[in-house]
């Protein structure tokens, strides 16, 4: 391999050593590998005891399978018509794992834009690019090499059958599949049933090694309920195979047949504790098409317990793109048996031999057997998880947080250059390519707790900075010119996707999201060796963009013209506001950064950043979007995103009501990550009320999908009513996740980097009263933990030289046993006359994303409203309480007719009366709409409160002061 390019195995932080470390690592190593293979304990104890039946609920051995605290998720039932299947990743290698445990599988539906082809369970590479379809007039798109997780078990006698990724539910019993979030593996377990009656155990474990990045592993535990003869075959399956060809040979191939090969010797095979002399390793070897990338996937067949064979041999090929070997053997009823195959796989972009090396990574893993395989691989995982939140008191906040962690983290590796698409190696949504999202959504919650794998997004833009530079040149600009998409090199016209409209060239703002990465990675890390070498690159080549991009007007100020920015409904407009701002501050931080490396920056730059217009409503008091716009819908947060993560100088009440009237005009049904960037917003911007809660709760709760907690991109069937070219919402979306993950990173702590400094603001909505805690964040090489409590914030260093923080309350210094302690804001205990606001709050029903919380977080621009034209919200008021007014505030839609009561036990209720002297604890409304359908078929809008108000008379408000 390339040395500079071999993807590096996640190894252990370096420890500073005393006199005694050499003798403690010996004495501890063993220690740690016994712990650790302990957690992954075999179902069966050895081949001469019985096993019992697939584990049932809730007797999953060790930690790794530990169902509390969100650190599993399980399905209990195979659902035809559920595509959310199960993903193992290491940020190299990702593999969908279908319902039954192994093999390819293709659920049904299609992908979304740009591809739109049948969706299927794939298995990418990072970097992997191909050309694509004709149709995309052949621009790049992600590849998929041949699914390596096939171990399919057949009966023998009279009458075989196979058990595959394609046997029917009905066949299936006991079953239960689980994703270890902690451990970064997917075990499937499950009684299947041949036609003529014969019951087999199956248990499966998947995993893509996090400790070697060009290795996966397969492992099968076996238990018929049957004597007989059985056979296991290990595939590599061509019909997950996507954009590539079978290579043909070359002085690394050595196989039998173009595009397969079988290998042996005494490297294939070594023996495994307790298992046979069986070890083969066979190879499939690819070609991408267009690109030329070749590359190949081997596997080594290694018997285990109880397996009493020969050597696996070869099996009738599929296809060249597939291979197979298989393995048959005796089995005794109640007797179980183990095999595993390890994976292997490399392409030329790591390697010059990578069919050589994917066998040697395929045989390395072999000989390590699986106890040590997984060992190794878990202690990786655990170290990326010393960086963690919690979220006491809400099992359905921490589950979800886990599984948005587990989407970046199993995407993203340290010493990786290719960034991270939408979906990241999950799927070949969105081709697979990279995106503003990368910069702005998934790299800031990265960046605050994994620095290192955060910079696999910058250092891709160093990278691919040739075509940046080439786009430019060819576009008349200086500089350089990132594809709005973009694949292994950057290329405009070969990779980018979006045409009509011309985003490809409309979408400038990308050239800011770029620069703000590039800079907040120096402010993270202060690694001034980055920063000249692959930093100051981009960062001035980004300024010398816009010092071209932007036009001199008459008045002396600078305009950037036919854009898009973020707000795909408009394009080809003027001075969006978000893309100047960027720009603005690109050519500002360039400045700073020549500054400190001691360049010299054209005085331009400093000219054009404080000329640029930034168009604003001085009579609303809102920023405007675009120049000349007029309160159209907007898909996704556009300028929102002013206040983060561009931190644009603006009041509290230019901010308030910016957030406020794009909130309101944001298509419900756009991207999922829109209401993370409200929430951030939100808790910035503090106003009396608990909308930070409404708006985290909307980025999150409407997109969950199936058992794994996995992300669609929208809340309904398209990403985006009113854009033409939307096709079935992405996922796992791990754009929505990673904007999501930042409401927690950079939403309740306030948190912003300074060069010197860190900034806090803690917040807290009382909806997360019992606390949130944020460990193992990193900030110039120390690492400290931030816990956000009911009323006071706790920050703690772990490691690393004292630091400074900027808070409201002034600077403090936080060092090793010396706390820091903050304020935590609670805006929700603001002074009001509403006994309702930020109280508790039910309802019959509720639309995705309009929940009843909404109609009493103190903010009129959200909202509840019911899943039905009628439906009815229930407060709590949370202590009985003399009660006057009650006012319900309506969304656009008011009902036909609606009816208030109140009740003092939540059983027994009556008209309120509005006498001001009403006692109550809890208050109802009911809303009736209209039942009539449009004119289009579909229901009419449900009306909906986006505020209930219940006035609290003046003697109690009194008498509740004086408490």
């Amino acid at each position: 391999m390339h040395p500079s390019a071999q993807h590096p195995v996640d190894r252990p932080p370096p420890q500073a050593a005393g006199p005694a470390a050499p003798r403690s690592r010996k004495l501890v190593a063993p220690l740690l590998a016994t712990a650790l293979i302990a957690v992954l304990a075999p179902v069966s104890a050895s081949a001469s005891a019985p096993t019992p039946a697939p584990e049932p609920a809730g007797s999953a051995q060790g930690p790794c399978l530990k169902g509390d605290d969100g650190w599993t998720a399980t399905a209990t039932k195979i659902d035809p018509k559920d595509s959310h299947h199960a993903f193992v990743g290491n940020g190299y290698l990702g593999q969908r794992v279908p319902p039954n445990g192994t093999g390819y599988a293709a659920p049904g539906g299609t992908t979304g834009w740009p591809l739109k082809t049948p969706e299927y369970d794939g298995s990418f590479v990072s970097g992997l690019y191909a050309k694509g379809p004709k149709d995309l007039k052949g621009r790049q798109a992600i590849a998929a090499i041949p699914t390596w997780t096939t171990l399919d078990v057949a009966t023998g006698g009279a009458h075989p059958e196979t058990f595959s990724s394609a046997t029917a539910p009905g066949r299936i019993s006991h079953y239960r599949q689980t994703l270890s979030l902690r451990c970064g593996f997917v075990r499937t377990s499950l009684t299947w049933t041949a036609a003529d009656g014969r019951a087999t155990d199956l248990v499966y474990d998947v995993l893509a090694d996090r400790n070697d990045a060009h290795t996966g592993a397969v492992r099968l535990r076996m238990t018929p309920h049957w004597s007989g003869s059985a056979t296991v075959t290990d595939g590599l399956d061509g019909r997950g195979a996507r954009r590539m060809a079978a290579s043909e040979g070359g002085p690394a191939s050595g196989g039998k047949e173009a595009g397969g090969k079988e290998a042996g010797g005494p490297a294939a095979s070594g023996k495994e504790a307790g298992g046979t002399d069986t070890g083969r390793t066979m190879d499939v070897g690819f070609r991408t098409d267009g690109t030329k990338t070749e590359g190949a996937v081997a596997s080594t067949l290694r018997t285990g317990p109880g397996v009493r064979a020969g050597r696996p041999g070869p099996a009738a090929r599929q296809d060249k793109l597939s291979n197979r070997q298989r393995v048959s053997f005796p089995v005794r009823s109640g007797r179980s048996y183990e095999l595993t195959k390890y994976v292997g796989v490399d392409t030329a972009l790591t390697s010059r031999t990578p069919r050589a090396d994917a066998d040697a990574a395929s045989r390395r893993a072999a000989d390590r057997g699986w106890d040590a395989l997984f060992a190794r691989h878990n202690a990786a995982w655990q170290r990326l998880w010393r960086s963690d939140i919690e979220v006491k008191g809400r099992r359905d906040l921490q589950s979800w947080v886990r599984s948005a962690q587990y989407g970046l983290l199993a995407n993203t590796r340290a010493g990786n250059r290719n960034s991270i698409g939408p979906t990241g190696l999950t799927s070949d949504n969105y081709a697979g390519e990279i995106f503003w999202d990368a910069e702005t959504w998934m790299y800031p919650g990265l960046l605050a707790a994994h620095p290192a794998l955060a910079r696999s997004i910058v250092d891709y833009r160093y990278k691919t900075r040739a075509g940046a530079a080439a786009n430019a040149r060819k576009l008349g600009y200086d500089g350089l010119f990132y594809s709005w998409t973009s694949g292994s090199k950057g290329d405009l016209w070969n990779e980018c996707h979006s045409w009509d409209p011309p985003h490809c060239k409309t979408q400038n703002h990308l050239m800011g999201d770029v620069s703000l990465a590039t800079w907040q990675y120096y402010l993270a890390t202060k690694d001034t060796a980055w920063l000249r070498s692959r930093g100051w690159p981009v960062l001035k080549g980004i300024a010398e963009f816009w010092a071209s991009r932007a036009t001199r007007n008459a008045d002396g100020s600078y305009s950037v013209k036919n854009v898009a920015g973020p707000d795909e409904y408009s394009n080809g407009v003027n001075d969006a506001v978000f893309t100047n701002a960027g720009a603005a501050t690109a050519l500002r931080h360039a400045g700073r950064v020549a500054a400190i490396l001691g360049e010299k920056a054209p005085a331009s730059w400093k000219t054009i950043a404080d000329k640029l217009r930034i168009p604003y409503d001085s009579k609303k008091k809102v920023f405007e979007q675009y120049a000349g716009y007029k309160g159209t819908t907007i898909k996704q947060a556009d300028t929102v995103l002013l206040m983060y993560p561009l931190e644009w100088p603006m009041s509290q009440t230019q901010a308030a009501r910016t957030l406020d009237f794009y909130a309101g005009h944001t298509d419900p049904d756009g991207p999922a990550m829109t209401d993370s960037v409200h929430a951030i917003d939100a808790a910035g911007i503090g106003e009396a009320g608990c909308s930070t809660y409404t708006y985290l709760l909307r980025s999150i709760k409407p997109f969950v999908r199936g058992p794994f907690a996995q992300f669609s991109e929208a809340r309904g069937e398209k990403a985006g009513a009113e854009d033409p070219h939307a096709g079935k919402p992405a996922q796992d979306f791990l754009t929505g996740k990673g904007g999501f993950l930042q409401t927690f990173t950079h939403g309740l702590t306030g948190l912003r980097l300074r060069e010197d400094r860190v900034r806090l603001d803690p917040m807290l909505p009382p909806q997360l009263k019992e606390g949130v805690t944020l460990r193992g964040l990193h900030w110039q090489g120390r690492t400290y933990d931030i816990a956000i409590g009911a009323h006071q914030t706790t920050v703690r260093l772990t490691a690393g030289a004292p630091m400074r923080i900027e808070s409201p309350e002034g600077e403090k210094i936080v060092s090793r046993g010396v706390p820091a302690v903050l304020k935590t804001r609670r805006p929700d205990l603001a002074a009001t006359s509403n006994a309702a606001r930020c109280t508790s709050a039910t309802a019959t029903s509720e639309e995705p994303g309009l929940y009843a919380a909404a109609a009493v977080d103190g903010n009129s621009t959200t909202a509840w409203v019911p899943n039905a034209a009628t439906g009815t919200l229930t407060v709590d008021l949370g202590r009985t309480t003399l009660v006057g007014q009650i006012t319900p505030h309506w969304n656009k839609t008011r009902p036909q007719s609606y009816n208030v009561q109140v009740s003092r036990d939540g059983k027994h209720w009556s008209g309120a009366g509005y006498s001001g002297r009403t006692p109550a604890r809890y208050v109802r409304v009911t809303v009736t709409g209209d039942r009539t359908p449009a004119a289009d078929g579909k229901p009419k809008p449900h009306p909906g409160i986006s505020e209930l108000t219940v006035e609290r008379v003046k003697d109690d408000l009194t008498a509740e002061r004086g408490k």
